[in-house]
């Protein structure tokens, strides 16, 4: 059947013709690969190379893990509509779905004009590879599950499947048939150096792979187990359905194949390549292979310090990409390129300045148009933004050690980039928003009184909000303090000239637009812990660790440690970021002034100002769980506390600063509701002009 299918290929019709999304593909092979473009076949027998936009979709939403497949069919039809009229035409799922996912599509994409060309994956099971490092290992257990979840890809995609449920898995009776808008697969995940060398070294032996429609040239043994779960899917489809798709492995920076001689972490991110070169298609696989990377602008940190990227000035992300692309044989998509909108940052491009984080909104879709536009001009065939949905459950390098890691996806963390990579984010169900004025606090009681200032709390899945008042007070100019209890023993009683009736951990200075920020105690400040402390990374002051020292700092984020630049042999600085300070601004997306990372706003006698919850040492909001003594032997312990302890003054009081208790109860389910983030409109106008 394979080898009819390639015969058919002869005798198509010029192509190059320009179609609308309404026109139906090609039962039998509804895309192929031409050379280096990726191309869309018709019924009627024509071709059209294709520049493939889009947009991966996760499997969770807030609330959830992405095992539980927690999104819904209503869901995914609204999603798949607000998708498609930002003018996309990709979407791409990493996982095998539970029945609701192709339900939704067929139905989505037989009621509309503009329908969704689907890229589907193959997951590998991450617990597994972390056991046995090795494709091959545990007598074959891994590759079992693999190559399971490949056939029951394949086997879901045309609504034929009955798969018994499996803890973490998708599961259930599969009939409806989305394969007439499936246009690829995409095997794998992003590999670790660590998983392909371990494969390597355990199985010398397996050097070539000679299948029906799949062979190998030159190929490491991780690359032969890819190519024989390319064979397996490519077998299933063909024999069983007698169709045809365009397939590739997954990969990204950390495996490539090319050279990077002054990539600082050589050990982790240029250790071994894996190479979609050396999988070559038969005769019998007419569809072809076409290359899947994942590529972003600020990391690894070889595409801003490789001296081949950034000389005479070029923009090293688009560098990269054309070193990429010259490097295939085969068309290349960039499954995944993205910004996150969080408030919090992990790395940054000091070339183009774009960001793991901290970037608002409109930086956001900003860089994400500048980055498609990249794609393109380095001769790419697509492009495809990570990621439709914030997903809660996430975890980040520099903040996932000051969270509980069971309960992430029942709050939101705006420090951690991880979580806010989507164009649709989770309100977090408070009504009250920034926006200079304070009808939402009508009724609020104040909870804490002092010389004539008077604080208000409230709070919701995502931040603690105040709003403070006081007769007289010029809050452009005029500087206040809220102590902040969240562990009892182990802050201070005196900080910055004032004194307390409780040891605090943190201070919350305002003092205008400029130089509002969030103080933290010597004793209780993670970063110093962990990048002082634990690592050396930079000195630390005599007595500075001890309890009730007094010292109240800077609120820190680190962003990269020390590091050798093989190439050059210069040594990098240790790289943080001030988190702590806060941002002035209104955080009301209906207005023309909206700014997304906005932490406080002044309005007519008032001030207001919502916290991140990991900004001040919480690290479960939903069971009121909070960092404990960080110099307890055993790692950063979570301790129960009652709420947080709250207290208003001015940065001149001479009294003792009496504070109250905020308290709220436990949640599971965190309410909210869907938002499209400004990136949204943005990205929708640019998207309409190509």
């Amino acid at each position: 059947m394979g080898a009819g299918l390639a015969v058919g290929i002869g005798g198509l019709a010029a192509v190059g013709c320009t179609r609308t999304r309404t026109s139906p593909l090609d039962a039998a092979m509804p895309a192929r690969v031409r050379g280096r473009d990726f191309v869309l076949r018709y019924a009627d027998g024509t071709e059209e190379a294709a520049f493939l936009d889009g947009v991966n979709i996760g499997a969770a939403k807030a609330g959830s893990f992405p095992g539980e497949f927690a999104i819904t069919k209503e869901e995914y039809l609204r999603w798949f509509a607000l998708i498609s009229a930002m003018n996309v035409q990709v979407i791409r799922v990493y996982v095998n779905q539970m029945p609701a996912f192709y339900d939704a599509l067929a139905q989505f994409n037989a009621s509309t004009d503009r329908p969704l060309y689907l890229l589907h994956g193959a997951y590998c099971n991450e617990d597994m590879i972390e056991e046995y490092l090795d494709a091959f290992g545990g007598d074959g257990a891994f590759k079992d599950v693999f190559f399971a979840d490949i056939e029951n890809a394949v086997d879901m995609v045309h609504g034929n499947a009955e798969v018994a449920p499996r803890p973490g898995n998708a599961s259930g009776t599969y009939t409806s048939d989305v394969s007439a808008w499936t246009i690829g697969w995409i095997l794998g995940i992003e590999w670790t150096a660590d998983f392909v060398l371990g494969t390597n070294a355990a199985n010398p032996q397996r050097t070539s792979f000679s299948g029906t429609y799949v062979r190998t040239e030159d190929a490491s043994p991780f690359e032969v187990f890819l190519a024989e779960a390319a064979e397996l899917c490519i077998a299933r489809e063909t024999e069983a359905y007698g169709t045809q798709r365009p397939v590739a492995i997954c990969n990204w920076c950390t495996t490539d194949p090319l050279d990077h001689p002054n990539e600082p972490s050589p050990e982790m991110e240029d250790a071994v390549p894996v190479d979609t070169e050396h999988l070559r298609a038969t005769d019998a696989f007419a569809a072809g292979f076409f290359a899947s990377y994942h590529v972003y602008p600020y990391y690894p940190e070889f595409i801003f310090y490789d001296s081949r990227y950034v000389a005479g000035g070029q923009d090293p992300y688009l560098a990269y990409l054309k070193d990429l692309v010259a490097y295939h044989s085969q068309p290349v998509l960039i499954s995944e390129y993205g910004i996150p909108s969080s408030r919090g940052i992990a790395h940054r491009n000091p070339v183009t300045g774009m960001s793991q984080g901290h970037a608002n909104e409109a930086r956001q879709a900003e860089w994400l148009m500048a980055m498609n536009r990249d794609i393109r001009a380095a001769g790419c065939v697509g492009g495809l933004i990570f990621t439709w949905q914030d997903e809660w459950f996430k975890r980040t390098w520099n903040s996932m050690d000051y969270e509980s890691a069971s309960r992430r996806p029942f709050w939101y963390n705006a420090q951690s980039p991880e979580e806010c990579f989507g164009l649709l984010a989770f309100t977090t169900g408070s009504n009250i928003t920034l926006d200079g004025t304070d009808a939402a606090w009508k009724g609020v009681k104040p909870l804490a009184e002092h010389e004539g200032l008077s604080l208000y709390a409230s709070h919701d899945a995502g931040y603690l909000y105040l709003l403070v008042r006081g007769e007289g007070v010029d809050f452009e100019h005029d500087a206040l303090c809220v102590p902040i209890q969240v562990s009892p023993g182990q802050g201070s009683h005196k900080g910055a000239g004032l004194t307390f009736d409780v040891d605090v951990q943190f201070l919350l200075q305002i003092c205008g637009c400029d130089a509002t920020r969030v103080l933290v105690d010597a004793h209780y400040d993670a970063f110093a812990y962990s990048y002082g402390h634990m690592n050396a990374f930079f000195d630390a002051i005599p007595g500075q660790y001890e309890a009730e020292s007094g010292s109240f700092g800077p609120v820190w984020l680190a962003m990269n440690r020390p590091m050798l630049l093989p190439e050059s042999g210069e040594r990098t600085e240790f790289e943080r970021f001030e988190t702590g300070l806060l941002a002035c601004g209104t955080a009301d997306p209906a207005s023309a002034e909206y700014d997304s990372l906005a932490d406080f706003c002044i309005g007519d006698g008032f001030v207001e100002i919502r916290l991140p919850w990991m900004l001040i040492g919480f690290m479960d909001p939903s069971t009121k769980r909070a960092m404990g003594n960080l110099y307890t032997p055993g790692g950063i312990p979570e301790a129960a506390v009652d709420g947080v302890r709250l207290g208003i003054c001015r940065a001149t009081s001479t009294s003792v600063v009496p504070t109250a208790l905020y308290s709220w109860d436990n949640w599971d389910v965190p309410e909210t509701k869907e938002r499209l983030k400004a990136s949204y409109d943005l990205l929708q106008d640019y998207f309409a002009g190509n």
